[in-house]
Order: C-alpha cells, then structure tokens, then sequence
C-alpha cells in the first residue's frame, strides 16, 4: 500500500500483508513521517477516525482497503509493535504527491493488484513503429505484388492466346490461298488448252502466253507448276514429267527425282503428301524443305487436276510467307510484357523505398515524440515536477504534449496550495 505525507508530500510504501491484522482494531497504526514529523493515522475504512494524539505534530488519518476479503488475524502484537514494523517497512523513496482532498487520502491497491498491474505492464507487444512498419508497407506490398503478379500473367496469357489464336487463324487462311491459287490456275490452264489445243505441251515452257498462265507466284518465295500424269504403264519415277516451272532446267525432266535431289531428308515428307493422290482428285499437305538461308522450313502444298486434260497443277510455298508477320507481333508482344514486368517491378522497388522511408522517418519522430512523453510522464509520477516537455509537434502528439504540461503545472499548483494550507 502507499501512503502519502499530506504536510510534505513524501509517499510511503507499506506491506499490507504485516499490518493487515492491525489496522482492524480500533486504535489502528499511526506512523511518524521521517521529513515533517507529521503523525499518519492508518486505520480500518469502517471505523471512524480517531482525535489526534498527543505528539510533535498534526495527525492525518489513512483509511485502508482490501482487495480480497480475509478475516483479521488475533490481537497478539501490541499497537506499538505494529507501528514500529509499519516505520521499519516504509521505503526510501520520495516523489511528488498527486493532489487529494484536504484530510484524507486513498491507500494503493493491495500487494496482489500491484503485482498483476506490474505483470501486465511487463508484457510488452509489437512496438508502433512494428506496427507501421507491417500495416502500411507489408500489407500493402503483398497487394500490390499480389495484383501485379496477377495483371501481368493476365497479359502474357492475353499475348500469347491471341498470337496463337492469331497464327492458327493465318495459317488457315493461307492453307485456303495456296489451295485456291492451285485451283484457279488449273481452270485458267483447262481454258486455254481448250482453246489452244494444237499447242505442244514441249512448248509450255516457252510459250509467252502458256508459261505465264501456268507458272504463277504464290506467296513470297512460292510458285506453281504443270506436270504431266504419267500413263498407266509408266513408273511414278520416271513418270510426272515437268513442262512448265520457274526454273527452266527442270523442263522435261521427271518430278519425283528432283525434289529427291532438291529436299534431301525433306523428300519422305514430301512423298507421303504426294502418294496420296490417286484416280486425279486433289490433295494438300506440308512437307519439310531447306530454305536459302540454310534452315529447314515448313512448306504447304495444293495439287489441283486439269480438267479434260492429262495434266496437273502444284501450288507450293513457304507456309511462314504468311504466318511470319503474326510471328513478329508476338515477339514484339513478348518484349513489350518483359519490359512491362520490368517498369512493374521498378515501380513496385520505387514504392517500397519511398513508403519505407516514410515510415522510418514519420515512424522515428511519432515513437521518438511518444517515448518523450512517456518518460515524462513516469518522472512526474515520481515527483520531478521541473521536467522540460519540448514536443513541438502541431499534431494530436502535441495536443497531448500540451495536457501533460497542463496537468504538470495542476500538481505543482496543489502541492504549493497543500503547503500553504500547513
């Protein structure tokens, strides 16, 4: 228990455990104050206090309370003894009174309650600036690299679905093209050999109205041709002679040797396409061939009959000639969510480093400004009235700065109207 001088403000700390039996009879236990000699009257709350004893100075009576309820041990100490275990308890320890009404004043908890508050403020948690530190920069962090993360594998899958979508889209369309080039140049080649039809086919090559009918552009690098179908007793090899192509040295020479010789490891691919045209219907696949730049390449092919004649049309080309523009969008696409992912991830950096400055800097001067005040208010509790408060701050912090001020100057004015009163 404490008990405060009320003449000169010292405060005693008393075991309420020892005079607990005590100051439950009717004389209760009456202390002399080491400072002013003032004589301090601890008695039970039920009781009403006693006159003042004879002694060296005025009396001031105490009334004591309990926290839990016990029965008062029997009367075997004298008065006096108690008293002298009351004075030999109290503490070395001087601070500065709270103001109190005029005659009496409140004793402290009891030893238990002192205990558990003392417990309970020892549990320290998360500092404030723990706290600032994961609300405002952890959180926040987690959401927006959450958000990021998410919006920039949204773009990717967008990129990629629409170029793939895109490239497949293509490659139809280009498919229909080489197929219906094939056609239309086969009905142009029936019309003509219809009306032309003293024409010999050793002249289709050079003929300046045939060639340009039977050997047209396809694509880029494409291009179509005519062959013969071989008879009935002639051999695939040997038959499907060449009578009108881009390159004249392939003029009367069989098809099946030199794309042989022309696409290499190419050619199983090429035959396979090829063999499948049987009884004059049209075919198409792709095969693999060697571009000019040394890299092997995807081709499609069209073959497309001549109606009422012996002869074929072969629409080929490079299958890229028209995919290769999608090619470069999703390269560009590709480059443009890197460096999207890049500006993301500076920008994420950026955010970081200003909100964890903000937060090292405002946090410092908010804990620096509550620590002040803290430490403030534990000294004034303790009776150093003089302290120097200095929190500038024009914030909620500084209003509060300026009540303990405030509330510093009323205990400095009670004491002296306390002593004044003496």
């Amino acid at each position: 228990m404490v008990v405060i001088c009320e003449e000169c403000g010292k405060i005693y700390h008393l075991d309420p455990t020892k005079l607990k039996s005590h100051i439950n009879k009717p004389e209760g236990i009456k202390i002399k104050c080491k400072v002013c000699e003032h004589i301090i009257s601890i008695r039970s709350p039920i009781e009403e206090p006693q006159a003042s004893p004879q002694g060296s100075g005025p009396v001031q009576s105490v009334a004591f309370s309990e926290s839990t309820t016990s029965q008062p041990s029997p009367n075997t100490e004298p008065a006096v003894a108690v008293a002298a275990a009351a004075q030999e308890s109290i503490q070395d320890k001087t601070v500065s009174p709270t103001e109190g009404k005029d005659n009496t004043q409140a004793a402290a908890p009891s030893g238990a309650q002192r205990v558990a508050r003392k417990k309970k403020a020892s549990t320290k948690g998360f500092g404030l600036r723990t706290k600032m530190f994961f609300l405002f920069l952890m959180v926040p962090l987690i959401l927006f690299i959450g958000s990021s993360v998410f919006s920039q594998l949204q773009m990717v899958d967008l990129a990629k679905s629409i170029t793939s979508e895109s490239t497949d889209v293509v490659r139809q369309m280009a498919e229909d093209i080489i197929v219906n080039k094939a056609k239309s140049v086969a009905s142009q080649c029936s019309i003509f050999l219809q009306n032309n039809p003293d024409l010999n086919k050793d002249d289709f090559q050079f003929d300046f109205d045939m060639k340009p009918i039977a050997v047209q552009k396809v694509g880029s690098d494409g291009f179509t041709a005519l062959v013969e179908v071989p008879s009935p007793d002639q051999d695939d090899e040997t038959g499907y002679l060449i009578w009108a192509h881009p390159r004249e040295a392939y003029h009367g020479q069989p098809l099946l040797p030199q794309m042989k010789s022309e696409l290499g490891l190419g050619y199983r691919s090429f035959q396979k396409v090829f063999g499948a045209m049987k009884g004059g219907r049209s075919i198409k696949g792709y095969y693999r061939t060697v571009a000019e730049d040394g890299s092997e390449k995807e081709k499609f092919m069209a073959i497309e009959p001549i109606e009422q004649t012996p002869y074929l049309i072969i629409s080929t080309t490079f299958i890229e000639d028209f995919t290769d523009p999608i090619e470069l969008i999703e390269k560009r696409a590709s480059r443009l969510t890197d460096n999207t992912l890049m500006i993301t991830i500076g920008f994420i950096g950026g955010v970081v480093i200003f909100i964890g400055l903000s937060i090292v800097i405002y946090g410092y001067r908010l804990t620096s400004n509550i620590q002040m005040l803290t430490d403030a208010a534990d000294r004034i509790s303790v009776g150093e009235l003089d302290v120097v408060i200095d929190i500038r701050s024009k914030d909620e912090i500084g209003s509060l700065a300026d009540a303990v001020t405030r509330m510093q100057d009323s205990l400095r004015f009670s004491i002296e109207r306390l002593r004044k009163r003496r």
